[in-house]
């Protein structure tokens, strides 16, 4: 039996297209402060609840915060953490102007069986226990569950001890601006209102392991990411004579080559292992055709950590650089050969010897050669290609920033820049046995079993890429050292690690079940996620409050 009042929010919540970095996000924000004043204890106090401007946003967007504080005083505190934004609907194809209503696009599919749907989606359909739509699983659901929270909080706020913290945050699914203005303020009211931060707990949704996997499951930590870069400087030179100069584009492929879905670099911890990295761009800087080979080109891959420091992926990724700027000379030099074979024409070949190094070394040698004024223009470089293009892309951003410091690098021969660009997500560290993440976690497993007759499994890592990244900054890393591979770190972005680390709160993953989230299946297990995920939920505040 469905709650119904969880029900119209979740239904509410849904309609709102909230899709990242659009207007939608900051009328979403204004929908949950709504609905939160509409909740008895706030009604009452709406002053508890704040819609609070991310500093220096171009979307204009704010979070939501709103503090219930119980009827017997306790410094002890419950972060509900959620995001309100989602992804784009594109893949719905004509469908799209149904993507954010799931009861009329549920039905939709349900009448026109000509859209082929893969066949899981379609058993979950015929079962009539799934709800397709945008935002069903990822997440309107955990956002209607955090208010259910509030809700039942308020109905025994005589007998409630401690506070519950609720914050939702857009921009979740592109650069985490949300959640990164929010750990500011989290921290500050821990300071003014003397919070103990007992745990957060998230509702993000499950995520099978496998194919098919109907498992569900609790997450105490998260997986990490980090984006690395490699801006390859080659020779040019006329196509006519491709062997006296070095594409950079052949650079670049070997590059992918050596690192794109290459499991030797998967991370692992706990018994966990994180997917090989992915390229996610790669392109060269020229910009009108011509037949001269390109000056430099650059890709980027996604590299997920569970234990890796960004000190050790740079290392890593400097060493596949050098490996596959070796690897394009041989190239060269074994077609130069088949070449001069075939015509009986020796080839011109470039001379060049393999030169890798990271961002933070070429800015070092830079600020040797050109001293101050070099830093000074970099930093009017960089705001001012801001300033010309407001909500530039930041791979983008970090791209033309190496491009403008290598000009001022002496050395002038081919070359790789290794270097990194946003976003980064730190992965938590292991939680120890006696956490008390791991110690709800288990507390919920045995409810779980006893009064739903349910099955829960503990993973130590959540394994996609959240905002419960920012809770807490694992000790080994150096937090010097990494911004100085970053080029546009402190001018267009930037991560307030030093309060992330002060601020350190346990987290714990308690979600709806559901599946294919970012596709257009995206769908909601109604039955599981309505009569067992929240009252887990609810039994986790109270655990952790008690």
């Amino acid at each position: 039996m469905l709650n119904e009042t969880i029900y119209r929010n979740f239904l509410e919540l849904c309609g709102v297209p909230s899709v990242s970095e659009t207007d939608g996000e900051w009328k979403m924000a204004e929908k949950i402060a709504a609905m939160l004043k509409e909740i008895p204890y706030f009604h009452s106090r709406p002053h508890q609840v704040r819609l609070c401007p991310v500093p220096g946003d171009p979307c204009r967007r704010s979070f939501v915060c709103a503090l219930l504080e119980g009827g017997i005083k306790s410094e002890k505190t419950v972060v509900l953490l959620s995001h309100f934004d989602v992804v784009g609907v594109e893949e719905f194809g004509v469908l799209k102007g149904l993507a954010f209503d799931p009861v009329a696009y549920t039905h939709y599919l349900r009448t026109h069986p000509e859209v082929r749907l893969p066949e899981e989606a379609k058993r979950d359909l015929e079962s009539g226990d799934y709800l397709f739509g945008r935002g069903t699983m990822d997440m309107k659901f955990g956002i209607a569950a955090d208010l259910e929270m509030l809700r039942r909080a308020g109905e025994h706020l005589p007998d409630f001890e401690g506070n519950l913290l609720f914050l939702s945050v857009p921009d979740e699914e592109a650069n985490s601006a949300g959640m990164l203005a929010a750990v500011e303020l989290l921290l500050s009211m821990k300071k003014e209102k003397r919070l103990d931060y007992r745990c957060c707990l998230v509702s993000e949704p499950h995520f099978p392991k496998y194919p098919g996997d109907g498992g569900k499951y609790l997450y105490t930590g998260t997986v990490g990411k980090l984006l690395p870069a490699f801006y390859c400087v080659g020779r040019e030179t006329h196509a006519c004579e491709p062997f006296a100069g070095l594409n950079p584009n052949l650079l670049t492929s070997k590059i992918i080559e050596r690192v794109d879905s290459n499991p030797e670099l998967c991370d692992f911890a706990g018994g966990t292992h994180v997917p090989p990295p992915v390229c996610l761009k790669q392109a060269d800087v020229k910009t009108a055709y011509s037949v001269q080979t390109p000056t430099a080109a650059y890709a980027y891959f996604n590299y997920m950590t569970l234990t890796q420091t960004p000190a050790q992926v740079m290392e890593r990724m400097i060493h596949a650089a050098e490996d596959a700027f070796s690897a394009a000379l041989e190239d060269i030099r074994n077609n130069a050969g088949k070449y001069a074979r075939i015509t009986g024409n020796p080839a011109l070949l470039p001379s060049v010897e393999p030169k890798v190094v990271s961002f933070q070394e070429l800015y070092d040698c830079c600020l040797k050669a050109h001293g101050q004024e070099f830093d000074r223009h970099m930093k009017e470089y960089i705001r001012k290609l801001q300033a010309e293009n407001p909500g530039e892309d930041l791979r983008e951003l970090s791209v033309a920033a190496v491009r403008e410091a290598h000009t001022f690098y002496p050395y002038r021969g081919p070359m790789v820049i290794v270097f990194y660009a946003p976003p980064f997500y730190p992965h938590s560290d292991l939680p120890s046995p006696d956490s008390r993440a791991v110690e709800t976690a288990g507390y919920l497993v045995e409810t779980a079993r006893t009064q739903y007759g349910e099955t829960l499994l503990t993973e130590p890592f959540f394994p996609g890429l959240s905002d419960m990244s920012y809770l807490g900054l694992s000790a080994r890393i150096d937090i010097f050292g990494l911004t100085k591979d970053f080029p546009v770190w402190g001018s267009g972005y930037q991560i307030p690690l030093e309060t992330i680390a002060q601020l350190n709160i346990p987290f714990l993953n308690i979600g709806p079940h559901g599946r294919d989230a970012h596709q257009f299946t995206e769908r909601l297990c109604l039955s599981y996620s309505f009569e067992k995920a929240v009252p887990l939920l609810w039994a986790a505040v109270r655990h952790l409050l008690a």
